[in-house]
């Protein structure tokens, strides 16, 4: 097993996706190119977020038996030696066949990341490439900083690889009706953790 330095990526031996999923956190990794990188902590905020937008979206998924989310620390193969955590997945009932033990061998259609201050270039630029080329069809950004959901759609480019264009942004308090989930619709006045978010520890 490779040998990790709390907060940098190994520099021992690289490892397999397989080798990766079954690590039992704590600490919570992601594989990068073989090689483990922890992943940064996140504000309170940020998982009051995740749990309201989960719900949301359960209270659609669930009644019409459509899948399964997941996410956070359920670990998505990218490569044989790439390997990351969405903060949340869609599993449609025709991929329960790709879960494994620890890893979810397929490619989700929906992927979601909740932007914190750390990891926000990480989400724009290394995932958005990254779940591109794995084939996402959409991928959707939460910037609750910005007040922002965007919706990005996977599209075929002549000559050049599969790249997202945005579809939409919706923001403020509007009501949020992603055309993925037909009927669905989620106000995002209710969603905002706003009495959260200038909380201190001082």
């Amino acid at each position: 097993m490779a040998t990790v330095t709390k907060g940098t990526e190994t520099a021992t031996e690289l490892i397999t996706v397989e080798q990766w999923a079954a690590i039992e956190p704590p600490p919570n990794y992601e594989l990068i190119d073989g090689f483990l990188k922890e992943k940064p902590a996140v504000a309170v905020w940020h998982d009051i977020l995740l749990v309201d937008l989960l719900r949301f979206l359960g209270n659609y998924i669930d009644p019409r038996d459509l899948g399964k989310l997941v996410g956070a620390t359920t670990p998505l193969r990218i490569s044989a030696y790439h390997g990351r955590k969405p903060d949340i997945f869609f599993i449609p009932k025709a991929m329960y066949s790709l879960v494994g033990k620890n890893l979810f061998r397929g490619i989700p259609p929906l992927a979601i990341e909740i932007i914190s201050p750390s990891n926000e270039r990480e989400d724009r630029v290394q995932k958005k490439r990254e779940y591109a080329s794995l084939g996402i069809g959409q991928y959707w950004i939460v910037d609750f900083p910005r007040r922002q959901i965007e919706v990005f759609e996977l599209r075929d480019r002549p000559n050049v690889a599969r790249e997202y264009v945005l579809l939409e942004t919706v923001s403020g308090d509007a009501i949020f009706r992603p055309a993925f989930f037909p009927g669905l619709e989620i106000p995002l006045a209710k969603l905002w953790p706003t009495e959260f978010e200038d909380r201190t520890d001082e």
